[in-house]
């Protein structure tokens, strides 16, 4: 059996890791804080409804590691809070009552 034929496979493999660490880095590297929110906000008015607005939400940093950025939407009383991740992803929600 040649050379080629047993390091090929390997060689494959390499290079998948290698496109799929490019691909998620620089997915990181070129979302923005804008995109996020924005995608967030549009997320919150789809699950209330009822004539919010975007501009409802605001953003700040988020304390742990793991998180990028708390999305906070709607009013004091009754806030959403969206934690979300470098990738922008949103990992958790906090919504009025407790439920996730």
């Amino acid at each position: 059996m040649p050379r080629l034929a047993l390091f090929a496979p390997l060689a494959g493999l390499l290079a998948a890791v290698a496109g799929v660490g490019l691909l998620l880095g620089g997915r990181a590297i070129t979302t923005t804080e804008t995109e996020v929110i924005d995608r967030v906000a549009g997320l919150y008015v789809s699950e209330v409804g009822g004539g919010v607005r975007r501009t409802a939400c605001q953003a700040r940093p988020a304390r742990s590691r793991e998180l990028w950025l708390v999305i906070s939407c709607g009013p004091a009383g009754a806030r959403h809070e969206y934690f979300v991740d470098r990738y922008g992803r949103v990992a958790d929600v906090d919504r009025p009552g407790g439920a996730s």
